[in-house]
């Protein structure tokens, strides 16, 4: 698929090597903008990718992007039922975020699971994304906005002079005022720059093996009532985890939702290296089964299900590179690096990210300014997003050797996400109110969205404790009840959770589910009424608007 009058040898304004989710839709965005845009592709879509499952902030991104540039293409992605409607019959809903926990030769208990149910809001809804539909949909977006596109060419050089950035491609040469690279792990122009470096600094240190499947059953309906969340939706209605020491197995059903033909899954296994090092001598399909036959329950979900593409087997995820932004150019979030696939935060970090570097883009455009200062803000925008990521999921990958620690850690990760979805939907609603995007562009004020709100200095104190007692836990200085003993007493001590919506601290809290108007009810209200001053004034002083 390629513009059949595209020349590579006209000058474009901006010259996007890559045409994943981030690359097209930075380039649709620039076109909307009356800028002529070439994207260049060294494969063809549609094509086969991982990074399927939404939260609530991904979706909320998605529509404030699509909103704010007046892209509804975008803004699409937003929203299941869009989806269906407007993409792919092909894609799965994300109404629920469940963990399981496995203990070796043991079957599940249900007192060893989690599961969180996000709020119904009207303008967004998490799903499923069958990634090679959703990607090849938002090409063809970027060519009906303009975009000059060519597939199947590899780029070999990028030159950056003071005026100009002309690309090398294998089937000839373009050149451009700005060049964006959303290449990934590829990328020619960070080789070039020096920027490589090894993610020798990141605390994280896995590996993963993935598919597709059919012939999955619900989770839910091969385990007794009574180990199930009853809450008012199943696991299978979103991403279940099957959790045990060392990693983590995912389930992403695309026939979860009665609009969707689809009949498949993804599953992958992600594994902490040191605990699993890469077993060479049996391929990926063997060495996935041989480390699922340890759990008893998940080789029972899995038993029935049949790999309908070929298995894929990483060495370490882990990779970042040194700067993000020079003199005309900047590399998209994940050409800069990428941590790993727990907590789904991967398509949050895009969007902030083509929400940021687009406005810089369109900003220098206006004033001729290409700088490398103009772009400083984007590189610390992604330093950010890695190291946040990296310490989350470290010290997930450190708690997940004992329940205990887990169910501790499991509620603390639960009170960030929560209290950074609401920050952000506050944004939206104050935009329902006021009709003005300088709602969102507060959001461009700060150095990672989210960093300004009220909470985040005594989340971080707290995070930091917890940090210090997982890393004891870690060493064998702590035993798993007393670490999880402590930090059960940093989530009772924070002042910033509301006890009576989630019992923060009590090692017997599990589910909560946000799809209850009544429970949303009491959290606004203490809100608004009972919480910290600063929590008042600066997360919950919004109107929640009519909204059909």
């Amino acid at each position: 698929m390629r513009n059949s009058n595209t020349d590579l040898g006209e000058r474009y304004d901006v010259v996007v090597g890559g045409s994943g989710m981030a690359g097209s839709a930075t380039a649709t965005i620039l076109a909307k903008n009356d800028l002529d845009v070439l994207m260049i592709e060294a494969n063809s879509h549609p094509r086969f990718t991982i990074g399927e499952a939404l939260l609530p902030q991904s979706s909320m991104w998605m529509w404030i992007v699509g909103e704010y540039f007046g892209v509804p293409e975008i803004q699409y992605l937003s929203d299941a039922n869009s989806v269906v409607d407007q993409i792919t019959h092909s894609c799965g809903i994300k109404h629920s975020v469940g963990f399981a926990y496995h203990e070796p030769g043991e079957p599940f208990s249900g007192e060893h699971g989690h599961q969180l149910i996000p709020p119904n809001l009207p303008f967004y809804s998490e799903s499923h994304f069958l990634r090679e539909h959703i990607d090849h949909y938002l090409v063809r977006s970027a060519i009906d906005y303009g975009v000059s596109y060519v597939d199947e060419t590899s780029i070999a050089d990028v030159e950056i002079t003071d005026d100009e950035v002309t690309v090398v491609t294998d089937r000839g040469t373009t050149s451009g005022a700005f060049y964006v690279d959303a290449t990934g792990g590829n990328s020619v122009l960070s080789e070039k720059l020096g920027y490589r470096e090894d993610a020798s600094e990141l605390a994280t240190d896995s590996r993963c093996i993935f598919t597709h499947v059919e012939g999955l059953d619900p989770f839910d309906e091969l385990i007794d009532e009574a180990d199930r969340p009853s809450q008012s939706k199943r696991f299978h209605d979103g991403t279940l985890h099957h959790v045990f020491d060392g990693g983590w197995l995912w389930i992403i059903p695309f026939d979860n939702f009665d609009r969707s033909d689809a009949t498949n899954a993804s599953v992958g296994l992600v594994l902490d290296r040191e605990t699993y090092p890469l077993d060479e001598s049996i391929s990926a399909e063997e060495e996935f089964s041989r480390i699922v036959a340890q759990f008893p329950d998940v080789e029972r979900h899995l038993e029935p299900a049949d790999a309908v593409r070929p298995w894929i087997r990483t060495d370490r995820l882990q990779r970042i590179l040194g700067r993000s932004s020079g003199h005309r150019h900047y590399l998209t979030n994940n050409t800069y690096g990428f941590v790993d696939l727990l907590y789904s935060n991967g398509l949050i970090n895009t969007f902030e990210s083509i929400f940021v570097g687009a406005n810089l883009l369109l900003e220098a455009f206006d004033d001729g300014d290409f700088s490398a200062n103009r772009f400083e803000r984007l590189d610390e925008l992604h330093r950010r997003q890695i190291t946040n990521a990296d310490f989350l999921i470290s010290n997930a990958y450190k708690a997940m050797g004992d329940f205990e620690v887990w169910n501790a850690w499991t509620q603390t990760w639960l009170g960030q996400i929560l209290f950074h979805d609401l920050y952000i939907q506050r944004h939206c609603f104050k935009y329902f109110a006021s009709e003005q995007p300088a709602e969102f562009e507060r959001l461009l004020g700060e150095p990672c969205p989210g960093a300004g709100a009220p909470f985040v200095v005594e989340k971080d104190e707290m995070y930091h404790a917890i940090d210090d007692v997982l890393s004891a836990y870690a060493a064998g200085s702590l035993l798993p009840d007393e670490a999880a003993s402590l930090i059960h007493g940093e989530l009772a001590r924070a002042e910033w959770l509301p006890k009576h919506v989630y019992g923060w601290g009590d090692e017997r809290s599990r589910h909560v589910d946000f799809s209850d108007p009544e429970l949303v009810g009491t959290l606004l209200e203490w809100g608004k009424t009972s919480a910290p001053s600063h929590i008042r004034n600066g997360l919950f002083d919004f109107d929640v608007p009519e909204m059909a």
